[in-house]
């Protein structure tokens, strides 16, 4: 039996930085994944999903300028060849930075038996005086609606398509299903988008459905909102799919991306005394630490939101604290991103939420239409919002939709982070011509100074 200072299950964005951490800070740690190295982020997600993007994006960029003359056809099997290489080499790192750590690990199924004893599924025993549980979740599907791998698939098994289909269907139009809808629609598949609620991005601010409805549109999406799928029909090579409002669709393939379920079944949880909420996921505090004062949690499998990004701090905080630091998880900032055209920022509070937590709001919206480097980009419909409160001026939220908004999302974090006020952010220079001078026009247009965008007099 091999005896470690702190066992992470778990070798995602919420285990294998607290492996690291851990090590760093001088303590023997043991990882176990039974799968590869870098959890759904690297394998199915973020990765796979952005590296689907680049080619893509780039190619339809080219294809909008007149002057150049485009003849080309994509090798559908070498671009999502080149896709899992992606993940692959990213999943090595990840390997080669737990080696570069000296950190143990186990390629196996972990589960939490007695107090400080992780058994594996091969039959061996770590003992812990500490354990990090991060198992992430798997993708869910409706009760009428079950995943074959085949013609029905989650975000995992579409990716081993390795032929273009002509038609798809895709049930969910959070962050998953609108990607892949933008994606699908750009290299020439026929994409029906079915969402039960009543608009795209239901879980984000309305203006961001409104300008993605309007993209995906002029794509040739068909968009289904308030929309259930009632009846799936498999046959051969295709699928036959009745929705709730009549219409009956046939598609290659159906991808269905209505959420998430915690992976904490199995694992010895509630033997441990480690609770859960009502949907399974795992109840932690600030600290990163569940019920059981020996166990911490980090990740998808303590909460939503389910982001990379999320993981990352909380996997550090969750090492911090297990090895006696007082460190603390703060979710104030937490940068939610949709990768389509344009990319979606979402950070800090909106609108609706910081009147609801009671502050006195001020709000400001600019076009990007007035900046150079939008026009430079072909992309003239895009806003940012920002959300203050009144008096003091501080910012309590930033959401942005243009060309480049991911790399923005840093900065609009830290302001929040560090307590920015409005004065802060106009005075900061920006580089001319970027993206990111929309964050200090658009304050400048809260304080009623802005460069580039025409104030209109009020009449007397």
């Amino acid at each position: 039996m091999e005896s470690y200072d702190i066992v992470v299950i778990g070798g995602g964005p919420g285990g294998y930085p607290a492996a690291v951490r851990a090590s760093q800070l001088g303590l023997r740690v043991a990882l176990v994944e039974q799968g590869r190295l870098g959890g759904e982020c690297v394998n199915f997600g973020c990765i796979p999903t952005k590296s689907m993007v680049k080619p893509v994006e780039m190619l339809w960029s080219l294809s909008r300028m007149s002057f150049i003359k485009l003849n080309y056809e994509m090798d559908f099997k070498s671009y999502m060849d080149w896709v899992n290489s992606v993940s692959s080499r990213v999943s090595e790192g990840v390997a080669g930075l737990l080696r570069g750590y000296d950190v143990d690990v186990y390629g196996a199924r972990a589960s939490i038996a007695e107090r400080g004893l992780v058994e594996l599924s091969d039959g061996r025993v770590l003992k812990a005086d500490k354990i990090v549980v991060s198992t992430g979740t798997d993708p869910a599907a409706p009760p009428n609606i079950e995943f074959d791998g085949v013609l029905v698939h989650s975000n995992r098994t579409i990716l081993g398509l390795r032929r273009k289909p002509s038609r798809i269907v895709i049930v969910g139009a959070g962050y998953i299903g609108v990607e892949f809808a933008n994606v699908m629609a750009k290299v020439g598949v026929e994409v029906h988008l079915v969402e039960a609620l009543d608009r795209v991005l239901p879980m984000m601010e309305e203006d961001f459905s409104k300008l993605l409805s309007r993209r995906l549109s002029k794509l040739g999406v068909k968009i289904y909102t308030s929309t259930r799928v009632e009846e799936v029909g498999k046959r051969e090579s295709y699928v036959k799919v009745k929705l709730s409002n009549g219409a009956e669709l046939e598609a290659d393939h159906m991808l269905v991306a209505v959420g998430r379920k915690p992976n904490t079944k199995g694992i010895g949880l509630e033997k441990a005394g480690v609770e859960l909420e009502e949907r399974g996921y795992i109840k932690v505090d600030g600290f990163m630490r569940t019920s059981n004062p020996s166990i911490y949690a980090a990740g998808d499998s303590a909460g939503p939101p389910l982001l990379a990004h999320k993981a990352f701090l909380q996997a550090i905080v969750a090492a911090e604290a297990a090895a006696g630091l007082k460190s603390f998880y703060d979710p104030r900032a937490v940068p939610s991103i949709v990768f389509t055209d344009p990319e979606i920022v979402s950070v800090g509070l909106t609108e609706a939420e910081a009147r609801k937590a009671g502050y006195n709001v001020g709000v400001a919206k600019l076009p990007l239409g007035g900046l150079a480097r939008a026009v430079i980009e072909d992309s003239l419909d895009g806003f940012i919002k920002i959300v203050y409160e009144d008096s003091s001026k501080t910012i309590l939220g930033i959401h942005m939709a243009g060309p480049h908004a991911s790399e923005l999302a840093g900065e609009a974090a830290l302001a929040i982070e560090m307590g920015a006020t409005l004065e802060d952010l106009s005075l900061t220079i920006h580089p001319h011509p970027t993206i990111s001078e929309a964050i200090q026009e658009v304050a400048e247009l809260a304080l009623g100074k802005p460069k580039h965008f025409i104030l209109r007099k009020k009449k007397l």
